[in-house]
């Protein structure tokens, strides 16, 4: 997800940028320091000039593969890295977590249920034809029926194209972060004739077509995907003339492939390996508070995790600065609630459950489990297999026997939403910087499973909060709602919320063009070497 204010800010966002280039041609002189630029002031045609451009093929090393190339059929951070470079969306999200425009010159808020949002003229695919009002309305459209865009999609009434360069969006009901929906990468607007000739097929290499940099060129699953430039991108051409994206699952096996000059960028370094990372002159460690939460989550439609006061034992039987202290190395802070602390509508006035097996222990016998009981908990990753044996050796203290099982990143979506769990460990990263990304799709009752509810968590309460949160227009009235949401969750403990992590990037010492994105969504378009 993402934000913005006005219509009249974003056309004037837009000014300096309202000279467009045909479509297909690509803007190659505009300057390297928009929405997803890294922050350079040399333009790409300038520095191919100047000879000083050395390297733009770009390797990166991540720890997970993308589970989907079709953008409305996933939801998760690795795949989101490929929608970036690969799609566009109507708005964007600037590093400095600000809504700009994108496929969108501007918009304007007709009244709290309606949008109309204007297209750019230029916009085209990667065949080099023209982005229309029709085909928003049918990706939009689209992504209504499936499960993992439902809850971006469930406000949305009638999408109606006003000309091939203008739609309305009319919504059920006011939303006040809907603004920020149309930003999410499953959002991204796909062309109708391909997806209509590709059928259910849509999604394979071959009958790929988005508007975005790149172009998708080859995925081997749990191996590696590549991705190259797009010569008809409408916007501001990048300077990597392609990316490797490679899968390597375990962290200190990226690290030493960045100091050795295999990759380019780690995008996710493993606490365990900063300082290794920050000893070597050969590379950097980037850093920034996230904006994203991790966390212990609990089924509670299983028996054993029905029980709120069961859940309340969880929080109280794990100490999370242990958490904080050997899994991300003090890289963190231990994480009061269920909002990260960089999103507005955070509270400090909840406090996290202190470590107090000997309460975690009367409230197991309250619930009918003085001996505690067994269960299981499904992980992926050496990081997450390494906090489940934490968790594993202190739940243990309180009789709580559990059975770690690991899981490739994609098998382990698919078996959390299909609810075979109960218990989980996950992150969720907040790209929207709206509160309503960090609550409605995880505990709203109408969004089990897939749509990203995997504690399969019901409460009248939290449903109403969340409800009136999305409606409320008023910004201050409705961070309070957000504040009594947080002290209603942090009561019915779906999670045990573990920590507040920083994102560390790794990349060569002498890589060019690279600038942190404050949500984690970096953009990789600008990386290249010089002279």
């Amino acid at each position: 997800m993402k934000k913005r204010t006005a219509a009249r800010s974003m056309a004037a966002l837009m000014g300096a940028a309202m000279m467009l280039t045909a479509c297909g041609g690509g803007n190659t002189t505009a300057p390297t320091t928009g929405a997803s630029s890294g922050g350079e002031t040399q333009t790409a045609s300038e520095s191919a000039e100047s000879g000083k451009i050395t390297k733009t093929d770009i390797v990166v090393g991540q720890a997970s593969d993308i589970v989907t190339l079709d953008p409305a059929g996933q939801q998760d951070t690795t795949s989101g890295v490929l929608m970036k470079h690969a799609y566009s969306t109507l708005l964007d999200v600037d590093n400095e977590g600000k809504v700009v425009p994108d496929l969108a010159e501007s918009y304007e808020m007709k009244s709290d249920t309606e949008y109309v949002f204007k297209l750019r003229e230029d916009a085209c695919f990667w065949d080099g034809t023209p982005v229309t009002a029709q085909d928003v309305k049918f990706s939009l459209d689209r992504a209504k029926g499936m499960p993992k865009t439902k809850s971006n999609t469930s406000k949305i009434e009638e999408v109606t194209v006003n000309g091939d360069h203008e739609v309305t969006i009319k919504l059920t009901e006011p939303y006040a972060a809907f603004k920020t929906i149309v930003t999410q990468h499953n959002l991204s607007i796909l062309s109708e004739k391909a997806v209509t000739e590709a059928g259910d097929s849509y999604g394979d290499v071959d009958n790929l077509l988005g508007s975005g940099p790149f172009k998708v060129t080859e995925w081997v699953p749990n191996d590696h995907y590549t991705l190259v430039r797009n010569d008809n991108y409408w916007g501001e051409m990048p300077i990597a003339t392609s990316i490797t994206c490679r899968v390597i699952p375990e962290g200190s096996a990226r690290t030493i492939a960045l100091e050795a000059g295999e990759i380019d960028v780690v995008w996710s370094v493993d606490p365990t390996d900063c300082a290794n990372v920050e000893s070597n002159p050969d590379v950097k460690l980037l850093s920034q508070p996230s904006t994203g939460i991790d966390y212990v989550g609990m089924n509670t439609q299983k028996e054993k995790f029905s029980d709120k006061r069961v859940r309340q034992a969880i929080n109280y039987a794990l100490d999370k600065q242990a958490f904080v202290d050997t899994i991300i190395e003090g890289r963190g802070l231990v994480a009061n609630s269920y909002i990260n602390a960089a999103i507005p509508g955070w509270t400090d006035e909840v406090e996290a459950y202190p470590y107090d097996p000997e309460k975690a222990k009367e409230l197991l016998a309250e619930a009918g489990y003085p001996d505690g009981f067994e269960c299981s908990i499904f992980v992926n990753g050496d990081l997450r297999t390494r906090s489940a044996q934490i968790l594993q050796a202190q739940l243990a203290d309180v009789g709580i026997k559990v059975d770690i099982s690991t899981y490739e990143w994609g098998a382990l979506l698919d078996t959390l939403n299909a609810g075979e769990h109960e218990m989980f460990l996950l992150g969720w990263s907040n790209t929207s910087f709206d509160p309503d990304g960090s609550t409605y799709q995880l505990f709203y009752s109408g969004n089990h499973g897939a749509t990203g509810n995997r504690a399969f968590f019901s409460n009248d309460k939290v449903d109403e909060l969340i409800l009136s949160a999305q409606r409320e227009s008023e910004e201050s009235k409705r961070m309070e709602l957000y504040k009594e949401l947080q002290f209603v969750l942090h009561e019915e403990s779906p999670w045990c919320p573990l920590y507040y992590k920083e994102n560390n990037v790794g990349v060569r010492a002498d890589l060019k063009g690279f600038t942190l994105h404050a949500g984690a969504q970096h953009y990789l378009g600008n990386c290249h070497y010089e002279e």
